[in-house]
């Protein structure tokens, strides 16, 4: 799975403007028009890193985020069918399992 630095083409240590006319660059080569899937992943990586804080967070946790998508939002899968609702109901199922988790978890 690629970085938002490799999606982006930049560096880990580049400046907020740097990361911006990158993200610039990329958006012209894949616009909407031409495939949504890649640029949601160009937004996404521009999202995860455009500044300084969005940085030092993703260098903390990224090696924990990417599973933690995958479950929470099944449409990420390889494949899988795009359907809004579909992560909807992924997000619920999981926090009811979670609840019931702790439920169990309590009463013992």
């Amino acid at each position: 799975m690629q970085t938002p630095f490799e999606i982006l083409d930049v560096d880990e240590d580049a400046s907020d403007e740097a990361i911006k006319k990158a993200y610039l660059k990329k958006v012209k080569e894949y616009p909407p028009e031409q495939g949504v899937e890649a640029f949601q992943r160009i937004r996404s990586a521009f999202e995860k890193i455009q500044n300084e804080k969005q940085r030092r967070n993703h260098r903390l946790f990224h090696h924990e985020k990417p599973e933690f998508d995958l479950l929470l939002q099944p449409s990420l899968r390889p494949g899988a069918i795009q359907r809004p609702d579909a992560d909807l109901l992924a997000g619920a199922l999981v926090e009811a399992a979670l609840e019931d988790m702790l439920k169990i978890q309590s009463s013992s």
